[in-house]
């Protein structure tokens, strides 16, 4: 993990329980920030340190070698994906850009001198979906979204509760639709995983590819709710996480039989687990 780092960094995160690191954020010529137990503080020579004087600084330079390398040294090969916003390295770390969006005909084409780095490092931590299991899917197979304002631990959680659906349920055919690399970085047991594109086309071509009973997905936008609808007519059991950090009960999309909030209190835990009619099960 982390080839794709300037040596600095890589050094000094010799020094970190890479367990306890969920995030790394570089900013040209800016000190370099990372989320550790759920903290953020700079990244020193000799490891984490509250004191942004100490911490290494990274160079414009850097953060396109960064790039090139996340890349596999073939920028091209991964356009598409940056064009919003975001790479995943061959070894699963999500990778979000900041830098300059280039239009064309009103339609964006690229991303340019990318100066800011958000890496998201991805941890398999069993046990932490079992209460979530449960109270949604240990009876049977059943609807479900996950929901909470970023960072909480909603694909973590995720990817558990797929694991936990294959040893559950060894009969049924699990689909991954995992349009960035982040859901499958891990062991996916018997599950089928469609890599790196969009959910409507996965839900799609995967339905009738894969023939697929369960599709486990993250990261719901707006346009992908009537492709999440048209499965669940066909019959399929939906497992899903959104951005939404509002009341359940102002959330538009009511197809779902189980909804699991999540607080900032803990990473991955849930503060509330509702049932299709919006009663709350914990």
């Amino acid at each position: 993990m982390y080839d794709f780092l300037p040596p600095s960094l890589k050094t000094a995160m010799q020094n970190l329980n890479s367990n306890l690191l969920y995030e790394l954020r570089l900013r040209a010529e800016r000190p370099v920030k990372v989320n550790y137990r759920g903290e953020y503080l700079f990244l020193g020579e000799d490891g984490v340190t509250p004191r942004r004087e100490r911490a290494i600084v990274v160079s414009a330079r850097e953060i396109a070698d960064c790039v090139f390398a996340a890349c596999d040294y073939s920028v091209y090969s991964c356009s598409e994906e940056m064009k919003e916003c975001f790479l995943t390295s061959k070894t699963g770390e999500r990778i979000g850009l900041g830098g300059t969006l280039v239009r064309e005909n009103g339609k964006i084409i690229a991303l340019r001198d990318v100066r800011s780095l958000c890496i998201r490092i991805p941890h398999p931590v069993q046990g932490c979906a079992d209460k979530i299991f449960s109270l949604c899917e240990a009876d049977r197979p059943r609807n479900c979204i996950l929901l909470s304002a970023p960072g909480y631990g909603k694909t973590t959680v995720l990817r558990e509760l797929c694991r936990l659906l294959g040893e559950k349920y060894p009969e049924k055919n699990i689909l991954i639709a995992d349009e960035r690399g982040e859901l499958s970085a891990f062991d996916t047991g018997d599950a089928d995983v469609l890599l790196f594109g969009g959910k409507r086309e996965a839900f799609s071509f995967g339905l009738r590819a894969l023939r697929p009973d369960i599709i486990v997905t993250d990261e719901l936008q707006e346009e992908e709710y009537a492709a999440v609808q048209s499965a669940m007519d066909a019959g399929l059991i939906v497992i899903a996480s959104a951005h939404f950090g509002k009341e359940v009960h102002s959330f538009a999309h009511r197809i779902f039989e189980r909804y699991v909030c999540f607080n900032n209190e803990k990473i991955g835990q849930a503060s509330a687990i509702y049932d299709e009619n919006l009663k709350n099960l914990l």
